[in-house]
This record gives C-alpha cells, sequence and structure tokens, in this order.
C-alpha cells in the first residue's frame, strides 16, 4: 500500500491510459489558479508517471498536490480515478490532503467554521439550474441514498430539489457531505462559483 502523497499520485497516475495521460499533461500545463505556482511544459513534455508525480509534488507541496491532481483528473472527465484518489488521499492524511472548502473562501468573508456552500445556501438555491447532473453525481458519491435521491428528484423545480437537498442529506452528511456538494459545484456550476467568490 502507499504510504506518501508521491507515491498515492503515481500509483493514480498509472491507471489512466496513454491517451488519459497525455490530457492530463496538457490540462496541467493549461491550468493558471490565481496564487498557485506554474507548471513549466519542459517538466512534463513526455515524463512518466513517475516524473510528473514528483513535479505535482515539488510544485504543489504535499499539501496541496493531492486536490491538484483530483482537480485535473475532473477536468479530463476521468471521474471515477478521481474519487478514488481523494479517498486514498483522505485514508492517507485526514487533516491535510486535500484543502477544506473553507480555505476556498476569501480569508476577509469568511466566518469561523462556516462551510461555502452554508454560507451562500441562499444563492445556491436560487441560481442552480440544472440540479439531476448535480444529484447524479452525490448519488454516485453516496452523498444521497437512492430514496433521498429519488424524493429530491421528485420535486418540480430546481429551487425545491435544492431545498430538500440542503435540509436532508447535507445536513445529515455533515463537513464531508459539503466537501463532495462543493467539488461536484467545481466540475458543474464553475462559474456560479467563481461569481459567488467574487461577490
Amino acid at each position: 500500500m502507499a504510504s506518501t502523497i508521491r507515491q498515492v499520485l503515481q500509483l493514480s497516475l498509472e491507471d489512466l491510459t496513454t491517451d488519459d495521460l497525455k490530457k492530463f499533461r496538457a490540462s496541467l500545463l493549461d491550468r493558471e489558479r490565481e496564487g498557485e505556482p506554474r507548471v513549466r511544459r519542459r517538466a512534463l513534455e513526455d515524463k512518466d508517471e513517475v516524473v510528473i508525480a514528483d513535479v505535482l509534488v515539488s510544485t504543489f507541496t504535499d499539501a496541496k498536490a493531492g486536490s491538484v491532481m483530483v482537480e485535473t483528473l475532473r477536468d479530463i472527465a476521468c471521474n471515477r480515478i478521481a474519487a478514488r484518489l481523494e479517498a486514498e488521499l483522505e485514508n492517507l492524511n485526514p487533516q491535510g490532503s486535500r484543502p477544506s472548502a473553507d480555505s476556498m473562501i476569501p480569508t476577509s468573508k469568511a466566518r469561523p467554521g462556516e462551510h461555502l456552500v452554508d454560507k451562500h445556501r441562499s444563492a445556491l438555491i436560487q441560481r442552480i439550474r440544472r440540479f439531476p447532473p448535480i444529484l447524479d453525481k452525490l448519488l454516485d458519491r453516496k452523498v444521497l441514498s437512492q430514496e433521498e435521491y429519488d424524493a429530491i428528484m421528485a420535486k418540480g423545480t430546481s429551487q425545491e430539489q435544492a431545498r430538500l437537498l440542503y435540509n436532508g442529506a447535507l445536513t445529515s452528511s455533515g463537513t464531508a457531505g459539503k466537501d463532495i456538494f462543493l467539488s461536484v459545484l467545481e466540475e458543474l456550476e464553475v462559474h456560479l462559483l467563481e461569481d459567488l467568490r467574487r461577490s
């Protein structure tokens, strides 16, 4: 079993097909996030999984490399590998393997203990329009049971669906469920989240 972040990342990279590994390298090179270091093309071009894992850790540090890789895997639609990597990182380092959702809130606007999905509850309920794909992913990632999923899908509007999700599964699943919900929103509602963070 892998015992370091680098080994966990390397093993996940080895699960990618040759084409997906090319897409992963390209997506990582295209990645531009404020305040993050940039990966140089020469560091990744034609490199294997061992070198790519080393580049991730040396560029983003042990604390951030895992979350960068998960986001990049989701960018190239390797969601199953991304979910497995998230679980492995959580087992390896429950406190430090992934950034908490609260760390994504600008410091000046965050209240102690307040999760981003709680802070913007009303706006998210009103502004998420395509709720079924979000619910599908929450079901796949075990935030929702089949019974909860069916009850939410039976609601007539996306606002009613969102309210039932907040009042049920997101409340009972705690921070872990909210973190998963946030990662799904990062994937499917990225422009909405960016707008909320700027507001």
